[in-house]
């Protein structure tokens, strides 16, 4: 049987145990056949700090990167304003919010008319304004608030979310009062 000391000997490409005086010593753990430490590189090219080797093609996320086949095929591109400011600013879209809150109020007003004439027309009208369809529009305009958000510059706006309130408010009286109505009907039939 070999001691440790004779394998190491009959084997030369067998590295010795290094000493534990120095910590940072990984010359064990070195991938070179020839003794001599080299760069690592990555599949995608030469290491940081090392000079890329003639043919190699530059890391297209890389630092300084700029691909125009990349760059083209950006889902997002063609959604954001583009300014030559280089900063777009982003606004509250407060022309689909009044929008929404038209159609709340207008199916409120119906469902108060429904209640008073006890047609269930009005109130199927005015349930389904003030219903699905506010409900649609409202979620239009935060859709269209969450991309402006996004910007690096946005500019809020206080009267857009009063607004907002009030349009769920009458959306809220317009469907319980065009539902009731409905109930009403439908119970008595």
């Amino acid at each position: 049987m070999c001691s440790p000391r004779n394998r190491s000997e009959a084997n030369p490409r067998e590295k010795p145990v290094q000493s534990p005086s120095d910590p940072f010593d990984f010359s064990e753990y070195s991938s070179s056949r020839d003794g001599i430490d080299t760069p690592s590189t990555t599949p995608s090219g030469p290491a940081w700090g090392s000079a890329p080797t003639f043919g190699s093609h530059p890391d297209p996320f890389g630092p300084g990167a700029s691909s125009p086949a990349f760059a083209s095929t950006d889902v997002f591109a063609s959604e954001q304003p583009v300014r030559s400011s280089g900063f777009s600013q982003g606004k509250t879209p407060v022309g689909r919010v009044v929008a929404a809150c038209a159609v709340a109020v207008v199916g409120v007003a119906l469902a108060i008319i429904a209640v008073a004439l006890g047609s269930v027309g009005f109130a199927v009208a005015g349930w389904a304004l003030a219903g699905p369809i506010a409900a649609l529009l409202l979620a239009t305009y935060m859709i269209a608030d969450t991309k402006q958000r996004a910007l690096p510059v946005y500019q809020p706006s206080k009267a857009a979310q009063v607004i907002y309130w009030v349009t769920v408010a009458c959306a809220a009286a317009g469907v319980l009062l065009g539902a009731w109505q409905i109930a009403d009907w439908f119970g008595r039939l």
